[in-house]
């Protein structure tokens, strides 16, 4: 039993990045098992994690570790932006790749219903939860800004 609140926090921290490897686990798994070329799970991956992550630290910042450290915020917010550059970097890449070999280029050797609806799925999922993890990575440094300008109103200044 974790009697401190600092052990508290790790352990929802470390519940939340487990059920955000996992979703991502999960969510790959359809075009792992069925299509092994798919040249695009470790962008799809990050979407994933960054997508519940960033989400969760948009609507739950009170009650993490990052809520009372400033400079820690400031560094997140930063760091996001090269993310936010990969992330659609690897979105367009991904159009890109379809748009220049065909759009059932990694179907091409399932059966037809079974290649259409992974295609489907590929499309729809990469696109879901790529553009959510663009979203809420761009939102987060505003929420940062906010949240740092409220705890050092209150006191806090570390």
């Amino acid at each position: 039993m974790v009697n401190s609140k600092g052990g508290i926090t790790a352990v929802f921290e470390l519940s939340w990045w487990a059920f955000a490897v996992v979703l991502a686990c999960m969510v790959l798994l359809p075009i792992y098992s069925t299509v092994p070329d798919f040249p695009f799970y470790v962008a799809n991956f990050i979407y994933v994690v960054v997508a519940v992550t960033a989400t969760r630290y948009l609507f739950l910042l009170h009650v993490t570790w990052l809520r009372d450290q400033l400079i820690a915020q400031a560094a997140v917010a930063f760091l996001l932006i090269p993310l936010i550059f990969y992330m659609v970097q690897e979105f367009n890449a991904f159009i890109i790749y379809f748009d220049e070999r065909g759009p059932d280029v990694l179907i091409r050797g399932l059966d037809a219903e079974l290649g259409d609806t992974m295609d489907k799925y590929m499309h729809a999922e990469y696109r879901f939860f790529g553009v959510w993890a663009v979203v809420a990575s761009a939102v987060m440094p505003f929420r940062l800004v906010y949240n740092a300008w409220v705890r050092y109103r209150a006191g806090v200044r570390h």
